[in-house]
C-alpha cells in the first residue's frame, strides 16, 4: 500500500545553490536556500479490497456537521425522508464502532448519530461484502464508524456545541484519549435536546366491500426528547505479545408526546363514527454493552494472531400511552392505555486465530451467541361505573430465545496485480418463544451455509476492479417478533409476529474505483430474497380498521446501480456527487391473493465547497430522493431538500465556528406515506420543520504522539435487522 500524502511538503532546492558555490570565487557569491511550499490535498475516499474508506478528516464539512449528515455523501450511503440511513437502498445492516458492536446503535441509530459530532469521527468504512469472518446478518452490509484515532504520550480531545432550531434543540459532544506508558483510555460521549413544538398529522382511507366508507382524521401533535451516550475504550498493553482491551458504552433517553385528533368515518348516507381523541405518551430507552478482549502475538510473525472476546449487552424501552375520548358518536370506549416494556439481553463469546505464510494468509474462528427477548405488554379500559383503568384479559407476556452457532474458515492470496479474498462460514440457529397466559410454545433450528468470494484487480493510473459474491442472513429482532399490538390509533393497528422467520440474500457486486484529481466510484449490484419479512396491511371489514403485522411471505431481486464522484474544479473549490438507482421486483401474498410490486427508487446528493482565504469556507448541498417504496404496499412521496453554510477558523486548528440554514425557501414539509391493499387505499400526512437554522462551535486541544493499541480482532455481531 503506497503511503498518503502528507498535507504540506517542504522541498529546498539544492541544485541551484551547489553549481552557484563551485563556481564562485568566494562565498560572497553564494546564493541562499529557497523555500517552496507544495499543498496536496489529503483524499477523501479510498478503496481497499473488502471496503470502501471515506476519511472524514479530511472533509471540511465535518466540523460543522453530524455524523448522519455526512452520511449522504459517503459512497453506497443515503438518507430518506424520515431520516433513516441505507446502504445500497437497503435498511438491513448493521453499524460497528471501532470495529465491535456497540449498544449505542442498537435501537435508533439514525436518532443518535444525529447528536454525534462528525468531527469525533476519523473514518467511515462501507463494508458492501463482508468476507466470512463477519456474522452473517446484515443483507446489505456493515458500516463501520472509526472515532478518532489518538496519539501518545499525553492527551487530546474534541468539543462541539450547537443548536437547530425552531425544531430539534441543542447538543454537545466531545471525544478524549488519554495514554501513559502502557495504558491507554479513549472517550466520547454526548447529550441532546430535540423539541418538536408543531407538527400536524391527518390521515384519508377509503375502502370498499359491501360497505364502503371513507375516514378522515385531522390532528395535532409536540413532542419533545432528551438523550445521552457515552462510550469509553482501554487498552493495556502489558509486553509486545500481550494486548487487553475492554469497551463500555452506555446511552439513555426519554421522551413526551402530547395531540389530538379529530375522527370521522362515513358512507355516502351518514356518519358511521365520530370521535375526538386527547392522548399523552411518555417514553424511556437505555442500552449499555460491556467487553473485553485478548491478544497473543507470535514472536516468530507479528501478523500471528490469537484473540479471546467476550462481551454482554442489553437495551430497553418502555412505552405509556394513555387517551380519552369525547364528542362520541356510535363509539364507546371512553378512554384506554396501553404498555409495553421490552427488553433484550445477549451474551457472546469469541475465539479468533489468524496465521501468516509467504504468499498468503489463513483466518479461522468460532462463536457463540445467546440471547434473549422480553415483552411485557398489556392493555387497560377505563370504566365509568368505577371511574378506574382495567385490565384488558389480552394483555401477556412474551419470551423469545436465540442461541447463534458459528465457525468460519478464510483465505488471503495477494499478489502485485491481484487480490483475492475467499471463505465459507457456517451458523447454526436455535430459536423459541412462548406466552405466558397459555402453553403454546414454538421450536425452531435452521442450519445456513454462508460462501463468499472478493477478487480486487489493480488497474492503471491508481485504479481496480471489484468483484464480490456472498450470502448474508437476516433474523427477526425483538421489535418485530414482539406480537404486542399497538393501538394508540383506534382505526389502525399494527403487531409483530413471533413467527417469522430469518430470511437470506445472494448479493453479486462488480464495482470500479479511480483516484487521481477526481475520485470515482461505481458499481452496479443485483440481491435476490428469499423468504422476506415484510409489514403487510389487511383492512378489517367488519370493525373499519387497517391491521399490519410482519410476514415471511415476500421474495423477488432487486438491481442497483451506486455511484460517487469527488472532483476539485479548482484549486478552492471542491464538487461531491453520490447516489444511487435501485429497481426492485418482488411479490407476495395479502389474505392469499398475489401482490407484486415493481418500482425504480432513486437517491443523489450533490455538494459543492468553497475555500476563501482567512480561514473562511462556503458550502451548499441539493438532496433528492424520488418515490422511495416502505414496503410491499407503501410508499412514500418524494423530497428536494437544500442546505446553505460557512465554517470559519477562528484559530488554526483549534477553534472553528459554523452556521447552516436547511431549505430556505419551505417552512413545512409534508411526509406523505400512501397505501395501497385489497378493498382500501389510506393516505398519511405528517408535517415536520423543513426550514431549520444549525449553529455549531468545535474546538480541539491536547496533543499526542503514539496511537493507542487496539485488538486487530474481536466481538463483531455484525447481524443488521
Amino acid at each position: 500500500m503506497k503511503k498518503q500524502l502528507r498535507p504540506v511538503y517542504t522541498v529546498f532546492l539544492l541544485a541551484g545553490s551547489l553549481t552557484a558555490m563551485a563556481q564562485a570565487p568566494d562565498s560572497s557569491h553564494i546564493k541562499g536556500l529557497k523555500t517552496v511550499t507544495v499543498t496536496a490535498q489529503k483524499p477523501i475516499i479510498r478503496r481497499e479490497i473488502d471496503r470502501l474508506i471515506y476519511d472524514m478528516q479530511a472533509d471540511p464539512d465535518s466540523k460543522g456537521s453530524n455524523v448522519l449528515e455526512i452520511m449522504r455523501k459517503v459512497p453506497y450511503l443515503s438518507v430518506d425522508v424520515s431520516g433513516n440511513i441505507l446502504l445500497k437502498g437497503n435498511t438491513s445492516f448493521r453499524i460497528l464502532v471501532n470495529g465491535k458492536p456497540s449498544a449505542l446503535l442498537e435501537r435508533d441509530p439514525s436518532q443518535l448519530l444525529r447528536t454525534v459530532p462528525a468531527s469525533t469521527i476519523q473514518q467511515i468504512e462501507v463494508i458492501t461484502t463482508p468476507p466470512s469472518k463477519y456474522d452473517g446478518e446484515g443483507l446489505s452490509g456493515i458500516i463501520n464508524i472509526v472515532t478518532i484515532k489518538r496519539k501518545a504520550d499525553g492527551y487530546n480531545g474534541t468539543i462541539n456545541l450547537s443548536e437547530k432550531f425552531p425544531a430539534n434543540g441543542p447538543g454537545a459532544g466531545a471525544s478524549f484519549a488519554l495514554k501513559s506508558g502502557k495504558l491507554g483510555i479513549s472517550a466520547f460521549g454526548g447529550a441532546s435536546k430535540s423539541d418538536r413544538p408543531h407538527a400536524r398529522n391527518d390521515m384519508q382511507r377509503h375502502s370498499g366491500g359491501e360497505s364502503p366508507a371513507y375516514l378522515e382524521q385531522e390532528g395535532d401533535r409536540r413532542s419533545g426528547r432528551k438523550s445521552a451516550y457515552l462510550g469509553t475504550e482501554i487498552s493495556f498493553e502489558a509486553d509486545s505479545l500481550h494486548l487487553l482491551t475492554a469497551q463500555f458504552n452506555i446511552s439513555g433517553d426519554n421522551s413526551d408526546g402530547k395531540g389530538y385528533l379529530l375522527s370521522d368515518l362515513s358512507n355516502s348516507h351518514t356518519t358511521l363514527q365520530h370521535y375526538y381523541l386527547n392522548n399523552n405518551d411518555e417514553g424511556k430507552g437505555n442500552s449499555m454493552d460491556a467487553g473485553i478482549n485478548y491478544q497473543i502475538t507470535s514472536r516468530k510473525n507479528k501478523n500471528n494472531l490469537l484473540t479471546f472476546s467476550y462481551r454482554y449487552a442489553t437495551n430497553g424501552k418502555d412505552q405509556d400511552y394513555q387517551q380519552t375520548f369525547t364528542d362520541t358518536i356510535n363509539y364507546f370506549n371512553p378512554g384506554y392505555r396501553q404498555y409495553d416494556n421490552e427488553t433484550f439481553r445477549e451474551h457472546a463469546a469469541q475465539i479468533d486465530y489468524v496465521r501468516s505464510f509467504r504468499k498468503f494468509s489463513m483466518e479461522a474462528g468460532v462463536k457463540g451467541i445467546w440471547r434473549t427477548n422480553t415483552s411485557d405488554y398489556s392493555y387497560e379500559y377505563y370504566q365509568p361505573s368505577s371511574g378506574k383503568f382495567e385490565p384488558d384479559p389480552s394483555s401477556n407476556r412474551f419470551n423469545g430465545n436465540q442461541d447463534v452457532f458459528s465457525a468460519y474458515n478464510a483465505y488471503t492470496f495477494s499478489t502485485k496485480k491481484w487480490d483475492v479474498k475467499g471463505g465459507v462460514r457456517v451458523e447454526q440457529t436455535f430459536m423459541s418463544a412462548a406466552f405466558q397466559s397459555d402453553s403454546m410454545h414454538v421450536h425452531k433450528q435452521f442450519l445456513n451455509v454462508l460462501p463468499s468470494l472478493l477478487i480486487n484487480r489493480k488497474l492503471t493510473n491508481n485504479s481496480s476492479l471489484n468483484l464480490g459474491i456472498t450470502k448474508r442472513l437476516k433474523r427477526p429482532n425483538i421489535y418485530r417478533l414482539n406480537p404486542f399490538t399497538d393501538k394508540s390509533n383506534p382505526s389502525s393497528e399494527s403487531t409483530g409476529n413471533p413467527a417469522l422467520q430469518p430470511t437470506s440474500i445472494t448479493d453479486f457486486q462488480l464495482s470500479y474505483s479511480w483516484s487521481g484529481k477526481m475520485s470515482v466510484n461505481a458499481g452496479i449490484s443485483y440481491s435476490y430474497n428469499n423468504n422476506m419479512f415484510m409489514e403487510i396491511a389487511a383492512f378489517d371489514t367488519a370493525r373499519y380498521i387497517t391491521r399490519s403485522t410482519i410476514e415471511n411471505n415476500v421474495k423477488g431481486g432487486g438491481l442497483a446501480l451506486n455511484y460517487s464522484i469527488n472532483y476539485p474544479i479548482l484549486r478552492w473549490l471542491n464538487l461531491n456527487i453520490n447516489g444511487n438507482t435501485v429497481y426492485i421486483s418482488v411479490k407476495g401474498e395479502q389474505n392469499a391473493t398475489a401482490v407484486k410490486l415493481n418500482t425504480w427508487i432513486h437517491m443523489v446528493n450533490t455538494a459543492i465547497a468553497a475555500r476563501l482565504d482567512k480561514g473562511w469556507r462556503l458550502n451548499a448541498s441539493l438532496n433528492v430522493i424520488g418515490r422511495n417504496q416502505v414496503s410491499l404496499q407503501a410508499y412514500a412521496n418524494a423530497m428536494v431538500s437544500s442546505s446553505f453554510g460557512f465554517n470559519k477558523e477562528l484559530i488554526k486548528d483549534r477553534l472553528s465556528c459554523s452556521a447552516a440554514i436547511n431549505n430556505p425557501f419551505t417552512q413545512y414539509r409534508d411526509n406523505r406515506i400512501t397505501t395501497n391493499g385489497i378493498l382500501f387505499t389510506q393516505d398519511t400526512r405528517t408535517q415536520e420543520y423543513f426550514r431549520t437554522v444549525n449553529m455549531s462551535l468545535n474546538y480541539n486541544f491536547g496533543k499526542l504522539r503514539q496511537g493507542i493499541q487496539k485488538n486487530k480482532r474481536g466481538i463483531k455481531n455484525d447481524d443488521g435487522n
